[in-house]
């Protein structure tokens, strides 16, 4: 709902201003007007009266469009199908019970597409109703805002201080409940229903007796549901674009909706809103910073291991932090070729797979084998079991890493996006330029053979990777 500015606030009714001038500030004493002077939403009014000038072009869009400019509806005109079906059936149901009203479904649609974006783009239930409720600001007296204390108890808006414009032909609760109406015949009024809202729009659009088929007998009904020139304009150029066709869009209907205001209650206590948040607890103490590395690098125990191995079980600071930085701070470069042959063994285990969900089952495993290949003698991995094949324990140990650092690697994505791999085992000398690989050709999982810091080396397909 838009709200604008352009008279003072307006306190309605006075019998409940007790309830909420303890939080909110109290409007000028003497400043009273009926519900009638907000018309159906609770707007303020821009104007007492129609200007003359406006009830001339009444007819004509192209004129009304003028001054001030307003964009003419072009293209193609869509309405989500159940919302459109509730527009032009409250309008067939006035016509049966007032035929003289004539008021016609694309009026309604004007409004609705206005006020509530026709019920939020048709999410609506299988019985009409909002799946979420559309609720208007409160109106609690603010610049440009009329005062209305509730007079609803909450039970339509959620808000047992202040009323609010509700549903998606934006009823205040205090107008909602003289036009209350069925428009689905399931034995209930709601104005978060589509049907219901819309031919209680249409009976309020008729209830001041004029010939709506009549442009100034429109205008003026129009007025009488928003006190505003410019709002009038709007509808009644919509309301002709669609009078010439609308395109029906399909929209899912959801479930029936149980609570149409869960989660927009408002607590019924005034000093509640009133009161200032919880202050935040205070921070947990920052954790040592060997803290991190620690855990990361079991075999090197001069820097970090000591200290973290002692405090860890006696602290309740430490354990949460480990975790937490252990695994990003080594996953943001994502820099593949940048280290050198070198010191490659450790780089391209940590920025290889910068994306940690593709490598579940690996981090306890990613650690050790950056600690064996530590040495250049990383490629030729697998002549080292013979070295230590004479020891019956060793093989074992030995063995399993190398096959780990091999399987469960993942490949960058950008490399592989690039098409710099190969799935065949490449001869010495391979070059893998961008378009060596197909992208599309791979699967999460798969091996490929990619070019880490000038050394042909396999790596595994992550299972998130998408070309």
């Amino acid at each position: 709902m838009t709200v604008t500015a352009l008279t003072p606030i307006l306190l309605l009714p006075a019998t409940l201003v007790g309830a909420s001038s303890s939080f909110l500030p109290a409007p000028p004493d003497g400043e009273r007007s009926d519900l009638r002077e907000l018309g159906a939403t609770g707007h303020l009014p821009q104007s007492p009266r129609l200007s003359p000038q406006l009830l001339d072009r009444a007819a004509d869009p192209q004129r009304l469009a003028e001054e001030p400019a307003l964009d003419l509806p072009r293209g193609i005109l869509g309405i989500p199908q159940p919302v459109l079906d509730a527009y032009v059936r409250a309008a067939r149901s006035v016509a049966d019970t007032n035929p003289r009203c004539g008021v016609h479904w694309s009026v309604l649609a004007a409004i609705g597409r206005i006020e509530s974006g026709h019920a939020r783009s048709g999410s609506v239930d299988v019985l009409g109703t909002t799946v979420r409720a559309i609720l208007g600001p409160r109106l609690s007296g603010g610049p440009g805002i009329a005062a209305i204390p509730d007079t609803d108890g909450g039970r339509y808006d959620g808000d047992p201080v202040w009323d609010r414009a509700v549903g998606p032909m934006q009823f205040i609760p205090s107008t909602w409940r003289k036009w209350a109406t069925d428009g689905n015949g399931d034995s209930a009024a709601s104005p978060h229903n589509v049907h219901d809202a819309s031919l209680a729009a249409a009976r309020y659009l008729c209830g001041d007796g004029g010939d709506l088929r009549r442009p100034r007998d429109l205008a003026a009904a129009v007025f009488r549901y928003n006190h505003s020139e410019s709002y009038v304009r709007t509808v009644l150029i919509w309301a002709a674009a669609y009078a010439k066709g609308v395109t029906p869009t399909p929209a899912d209907l959801a479930p029936e909706v149980d609570d149409v205001l869960a989660g927009e209650r408002m607590p019924a206590e005034p000093l509640a809103l009133a009161r200032p948040p919880a202050p935040a607890p205070p921070p947990a103490q920052p954790a040592p910073s060997q803290s991190p590395p620690g855990p990361a690098q079991p075999p090197s125990p001069p820097p970090a291991s000591p200290s973290p191995a002692e405090p860890s079980p006696g602290s309740g600071v430490v354990p949460p932090d480990v975790p937490e930085p252990s695994i990003p701070e080594l996953t943001p470069p994502n820099l593949t070729p940048a280290p050198t042959p070198p010191p490659a063994s450790t780089g391209p285990g940590a920025p290889d797979h910068p994306g940690v969900p593709p490598v579940t089952s690996t981090p306890p495993g990613a650690a050790p084998p950056e600690t064996p290949p530590g040495p250049p003698g990383a490629p030729p991995s697998p002549t080292a079991p013979p070295a230590s094949g004479p020891e019956p324990t060793t093989p074992p140990s030995t063995s399993e890493p190398p096959s780990t650092s091999e399987s469960t690697t993942a490949c960058d994505p950008a490399v592989l996006a690039r098409g710099e791999f190969t799935t065949a085992e490449p001869s010495p000398g391979t070059v893998l330029g961008p378009g060596a690989g197909d992208p599309h050709a791979v699967a999460p999982g798969q091996l490929v053979y990619v070019d880490t810091a000038g050394v042909l080396t396999p790596c595994t397909v992550p299972a998130d990777f998408h070309p």
